[in-house]
């Protein structure tokens, strides 16, 4: 009898401790703790089970939510890399993808394949990912229209072409997919801020443009966390510039700037530019830390680690960040 007490008892001993081990693990949504890992880059130190490549995702664990921060390249080794960190993609709450490049969105069919819920905010990107886009041009002769048959004419007559609102289905058609042209504070404390770069932007050359050609520039997201030490602001590539990115993002957040983070996107840059750039993070905008990763540049990681000195911040793949 005393042997079946005994197990018993080691029986209930083992479940209390695993409710108490299981209640430790539940996401805390009043935790002020933020915790960043680079899931995907070129640089870091050799990890077991982590392939390195060019693109960039960082996953964010936030007041007891999991938000995804771009998606790499390709889509196998974002797989594999959350594996080797033991991430479970079905626990990703959202995701939030910078730009429309290859190097950043490529692991979002994976995501989307084994977590179709997940919510994705992306920029409003007609040309590659799929944004709702007034019809661009005109007919030169518009009255010509009410001369033929309905048949003939678009939406028998019922709208015009021009002005016309275009959804199209995009890349993401199944997905729960949000686009994005404000800022917006999309859960308590993350604001997501739009930017457009006139660095990598297309044109429209039809008439009335084709002599003049009208200038789009390139969508762009980047992200803000709001922290006990201030803000932390991801960006992806900032195309837009990483300077831009911090302006719009203290128009819409008055809190000071602890850390930015991500690709600067200073590998064409020479020294002086990268030094001025990084002084003006420093003193004009008053950022206080810095983790460069992705297309920062082996010369943008070198001066950044001179101008800030111990607030510099190692962020390679499999790296993480908590404060």
């Amino acid at each position: 009898m005393g042997r079946y007490k005994n197990i018993l008892l080691a029986f209930m001993m083992f479940v209390a401790n695993t409710i108490r081990f299981t209640a430790i693990a539940q996401p805390n949504p009043n935790s002020t703790t933020i915790k960043l890992i680079n899931l995907y880059d070129a640089f870091g130190a050799d990890k077991a089970g982590l392939k390195q490549d060019f693109g960039f995702s960082c996953l964010i664990e936030y007041k007891g939510k999991t938000i995804l921060f771009d998606a790499g390249t390709n889509a196998e080794t974002f797989r594999q890399n959350l594996e080797a960190l033991n991430i479970d993609p079905k626990t990703i709450d959202i995701a939030i993808l910078s730009h429309g490049h290859y190097d950043h969105m490529g692991g979002l069919d994976y995501l989307v394949g084994v977590n179709p819920a997940v919510r994705i905010y992306l920029p409003n990107d007609f040309f590659s990912l799929g944004a709702p886009v007034v019809f661009p041009f005109r007919e030169a002769e518009t009255a010509v229209a009410k001369t033929l048959p309905k048949d003939e004419q678009y939406f028998r007559g019922q709208q015009v072409v021009e002005g016309m609102v275009t959804v199209p289905t995009g890349r993401f058609w199944r997905g729960n997919a949000v686009y994005l042209t404000k800022a917006e504070e999309v859960l308590p404390g993350l604001t997501i801020v739009p930017t457009t770069s006139q660095l990598m932007g297309t044109f429209i050359k039809y008439p009335p443009h084709a002599d003049n050609p009208q200038f789009i520039g390139l969508p762009e997201l980047s992200a803000s966390f709001s922290s006990p030490k201030g803000q932390i602001i991801i960006a992806g590539c900032s195309h837009s510039t990483i300077e831009t990115i911090i302006q719009e993002t203290l128009k819409s957040r008055k809190e000071n700037i602890y850390l930015v983070t991500g690709g600067f996107h200073l590998i064409p840059y020479d020294r002086a530019y990268i030094e001025e750039l990084a002084k003006r993070m420093q003193k004009d905008y008053a950022v206080k830390s810095v983790a460069p990763a992705h297309c920062t540049g082996h010369l943008g990681f070198s001066v950044f680690k001179q101008v800030f000195g111990d607030q510099y911040m190692f962020f390679g793949l499999g790296e993480s960040l908590q404060f």
